[in-house]
């Protein structure tokens, strides 16, 4: 019996809305399989692309291919050949013609069967595929022109928002968080007076954070504009304006009137002197950066990182030295592997630290102000215009007072416990990236994810600042390298 494998994709951006398309290739070539007899295996991609770079995410066609390499196929059913593969280049269709030629397996529409192994079937494979390349690069340009008129017309093109925004699907387009709102409004604030550290000192926020909140192209977008890179010109944008064109200048000014240089490393080591962070998990002092005058053969001193007790061994006996460049290098590929999903990390975040009626509450007080506001405008009215006494509304104004602030303390309560969250697209990062980045932005980096690293024997335990699984858990355990053998003394 011929064995059949059918295999469906339909690429669209909108999953979650029904496809007419992939219901007609599940229930049709099921069926169009049974008349002819043969055997059929199912191989369902759903909602994918088949685009060059994107192959890698089927994996029912990766499936597919190791069964056609076990030669466990015969026949390829789909509703059309590009839904096997759908670039610009023809290398990954060319790839497939090939695979099926070497292995005889045959590729069927409801209309035909073509045999790769065939010289003139393979020229009508190879002329088919030439059309689907050219209507993909016709489909791509015209993408590109809509893309391109869209963000002249300052609509929102996608990606994560920056806080206080957040992305509104009914209006498709970014809409504000009126609780993060309050935040970045109080960091504003702080910005036109205040350099990056001070900020982040006040209000408990990692310094990347509130760089990148300063950042060119953030206060741009906080004032729904940006710039068009063919003439320059501001365009305005179909999302709400959080900030004034005034107070963003305030702030550039203020972040030019800062900008310094330094001439001298103010560190030993990329873990030292970094707000403490690197302790002793025996005696908790700080871990400090330890060098000698010995000189390798490349020129290089060797460096370690150890308790600052070792200066007299006799108060920290359990403590060793450790190679800086081990340590680095173990830490940072913790700390790589941990961010590698930053979108699972926020989610988790958000679990473990949102309360759902936070803004109720703050919406709540906030009413509750402005109508003891206007209750206390119409007494002071009323007292000005002789309908009510003074001495008599003395009583009623004094409990205004009173109840106005603590409204105005339950607000204030309210708005610092409200957790400072990250700046998740900060910390994307990949092992490459990091590498490239200068010393002063990995440091930043590792501050900004990590709270605190004891330093053991044979072991590191590292405190991140977020949780790292859904159980809520912050802490990572990494293994040291054992020290080295000393050479016996002569």
């Amino acid at each position: 019996m011929t064995r059949c494998a059918i295999y469906i994709r339909k690429s669209r951006e909108e999953k979650d809305k029904p496809s007419h398309r992939l219901t007609v290739q599940r229930q049709h070539l099921p069926a169009y399989a049974a008349t002819q007899g043969w055997q059929v295996t199912l191989y369902d991609d759903g909602h994918a692309s088949a685009a060059r770079g994107k192959a890698i995410n089927l994996p029912e066609r990766a499936r597919l291919e190791a069964d056609i390499r076990s030669g466990k196929i015969d026949i390829i059913l789909v509703i059309e050949l590009s839904r096997l593969s759908r670039d610009d280049t023809l290398q990954d269709y060319l790839q497939w013609l090939t695979l099926c030629a070497d292995y005889r397996v045959k590729l069927a529409t409801l209309s035909r069967t073509l045999d790769p192994s065939q010289h003139s079937d393979w020229m009508l494979l190879l002329m088919e595929g030439g059309f689907s390349t050219v209507e993909m690069k016709i489909m791509q340009d015209r993408m590109r022109e809509g893309r391109q008129e869209a963000f002249r017309a300052g609509k929102y093109l996608g990606g994560p928002c920056p806080p206080p925004y957040y992305y509104d699907k009914a209006q498709g387009k970014p809409a504000v968080d009126q609780v993060a709102l309050a935040r970045c409004k109080r960091l504003w604030q702080l910005a036109e007076t205040n350099g990056c550290s001070s900020i982040a000192r006040e209000l408990n926020m990692p310094l990347i954070a509130v760089r990148r909140a300063l950042q060119e192209e953030r206060l741009l977008f906080y004032q729904a504009i940006r710039p068009d890179p063919d003439t320059g010109e501001l365009i305005p944008c179909d999302w709400p304006a959080v900030m004034t064109a005034e107070q963003a200048q305030l702030i550039r000014q203020r972040r030019e009137d800062r900008k310094r240089g330094y001439s001298r490393s103010r560190y030993g080591g990329l873990l030292s002197n970094l707000q403490a962070i690197l302790v002793c998990g025996y005696c908790g002092r700080t871990a400090r950066s330890w060098k000698n005058q010995r000189k390798y053969k490349n020129g290089g001193s060797p460096a370690w990182y150890g308790c600052k007790a070792l200066e007299d061994s006799s108060i920290c006996t359990n403590a060793r030295m450790i190679p800086q460049e081990d340590l680095d290098a173990t830490v940072v590929t913790n700390l790589i592997n941990t961010i590698a999903d930053p979108e699972s990390l926020h989610k988790i975040w958000q679990t473990t630290h949102y309360a759902d009626n936070t803004a109720d509450q703050l919406d709540g007080i906030n009413q509750q102000i402005q109508d003891l506001q206007t209750k206390k405008q119409r007494l002071i009215t009323a007292i000005t215009e002789g309908v009510i006494d003074f001495a008599d509304a003395k009583k009623t104004r004094v409990g205004i007072e009173i109840a106005l602030q603590s409204a105005q303390t339950k607000r204030s309560n309210l708005l610092a416990a409200i957790p400072v969250e990250l700046d998740w697209n900060a910390i994307a990062i990949t092992r490459a990236e990091f590498e490239n980045l200068g010393p002063d932005d990995q440091r930043e980096i590792i501050l900004t994810c990590i709270q605190e690293i004891k330093l053991y024997h044979s072991y590191a335990i590292i405190t991140y600042r977020f949780p790292r699984d859904i159980t809520g858990s912050t802490i990572a355990r990494i293994h040291l390298p054992p020290p080295k053998p000393t050479r016996p003394k002569k």
